[in-house]
């Protein structure tokens, strides 16, 4: 391919990545005979301006995410200070609200923080509700001040949609192995593994 047809496609090829977040080989015109090879749609940490997610060995919280993290530990510790148990919750309901506060360190949070504004699983959503729905929110019982779980994440300022949509934060509670945490957990089938599934389809 001449010089000149190179500097076209690698041109093209960083706008692209620059516009979209994802990687692949594409001709700039149809005379080039460069096909296109392959899709790889690109993590980076939304909520943290676009860095690259990293390994982080030494997290204490959101352990699950040691291997690729979009956070520090001293970035979980600024934002779980500032977060108060509600009055009446039950273990359950702290595990979720933590699970939830755990999306910062998702290397893949790009599917689902989107213009400073998260989008949470509707099944997600309907599990936290469950589990807190006898704490105390704004004086009122959460079970009494919301009917459902899409009501309760939307009154939190979230977008809310069903985990089909492969856009949406989830995780599910069986994957946390802290002391007690999978006892008496409510969990919605396979959630994480099909998002983990859905993420690795996109890649390949």
């Amino acid at each position: 391919m001449p010089y000149n047809d190179i500097k076209c496609v690698v041109r093209d090829l960083i706008f692209t990545v620059l516009l979209c977040g994802t990687l692949f080989v594409c001709p700039c015109d149809g005379n080039h005979g460069v096909s296109v090879m392959e899709i790889v749609p690109l993590d980076f940490c939304s909520f943290f301006n676009n860095r690259a997610p990293s390994p982080q060995p030494n997290l204490r919280n959101c352990t699950w995410f040691k291997k690729n993290s979009c956070c520090t530990q001293e970035e979980i510790d600024a934002t779980f200070g500032t977060v108060k148990p509600l009055p009446g919750s039950t273990p359950e309901c702290q595990r979720y609200t933590n699970y939830l506060m755990c999306y910062i360190c998702a290397p893949f949070q790009n599917k689902f923080y989107r213009q400073e504004k998260l989008t949470v699983c509707e099944e997600f959503c309907n599990a936290w509700y469950a589990a807190c729905s006898s704490a105390i929110l704004k004086g009122s019982v959460i079970g009494r001040l919301y009917t459902n779980g899409r009501e309760f994440c939307e009154k939190r300022n979230y977008q809310c949609e069903p985990m089909e949509s492969q856009n949406c934060f989830t995780f599910d509670s069986a994957l946390d192995n802290t002391s007690g945490a999978s006892q008496n957990h409510i969990t919605f089938p396979d959630s994480a593994e099909r998002m983990k599934q859905n993420h690795q389809q996109q890649q390949n």
